[in-house]
């Protein structure tokens, strides 16, 4: 039986334009951590491309363990040979007859910081999730490492594609959340996560306001005021992956600990 996974994550590392200080890339063995972002083609390649097509694998997301995929010298030469190698996948055998695939969707997960300068790209995906875990500067600073807050309202403005936004909470923003959702829904975003950091065991009071609508992976999704809200905790989470590390590591394992490929 072909074993199935939710999406394949490309994953980018090298010097980044913020300095998160729960970055979680560095609970990563170092090893898989290699600047690859001068190269192409990855390390590994043409095997997660492989994998993808034989576990029917229907999203790829270009993200980051200690760097933003935007600063990858050739996201949207990628990107366009990845569009044009993948689909259409190889034709199924017949009989029995051939079954709808889906088409692969392709994801991006930045920081957003370079968002406007590279919208011609940005717009390519099929959707983005942007991290921005505040409007505030002095908040945003204390979150990602750096006072440049990003214009997500241009940035949604200029979007063709839909914009997810993916909030860290912590004691820094926790009592922002009303506001800030409130001004996320007034700029056009759809969708935000509110994400519990990684090995983090406290608990953050979520705005009154919302209303619970469904469970998607084991994390609760609301309703405030129109906007979708979900609360994600990485450490329960339900979702599997292929991932190719920057070294060209592939495993299913996202948190490694140590260097060696699965596949």
């Amino acid at each position: 039986m072909i074993k199935q996974y939710d999406f394949a994550n490309i994953l980018f590392a090298g010097p980044c334009n913020l300095h998160c200080p729960y970055c979680i890339g560095r609970q990563l063995n170092p090893a898989l951590n290699k600047n690859n972002l001068n190269e192409f083609p990855l390390p590994n390649l043409d095997r997660f491309v492989a994998l993808v097509r034989q576990h029917e694998v229907t999203e790829i997301v270009f993200t980051g363990t200690t760097t933003d995929p935007q600063l990858y010298r050739h996201e949207a030469r990628l990107l366009a040979w990845l569009q044009n190698c993948l689909p259409p996948p190889d034709p199924l055998p017949s009989p029995p007859p051939l079954r709808g695939r889906e088409q692969i969707r392709y994801s991006l997960h930045t920081n957003g910081q370079l968002a406007l300068r590279k919208m011609e790209v940005f717009n390519q995906y099929d959707r983005v999730c942007i991290s921005f875990p505040s409007f505030k500067a002095d908040t945003y600073h204390k979150l990602m490492g750096s006072p440049r807050v990003p214009d997500l309202a241009e940035i949604v403005q200029q979007a063709q594609v839909p914009v997810k936004v993916s909030c860290v909470i912590n004691e820094h923003n926790n009592g922002e959340l009303n506001s800030f959702l409130d001004r996320c829904g007034v700029i056009g975003v759809k969708r935000v996560v509110l994400r519990q950091l990684y090995g983090d065991t406290r608990v953050w009071p979520l705005p009154h306001q919302l209303i619970l609508r469904t469970v998607y992976r084991r994390n609760p999704v609301y309703d405030y005021y129109g906007l979708e809200v979900t609360f994600w905790r990485f450490d329960q989470t339900a979702s599997t992956s292929i991932n190719l590390f920057s070294d060209g590591t592939i495993s299913d394992e996202y948190l490694l600990t140590r260097a060696g490929a699965d596949y």
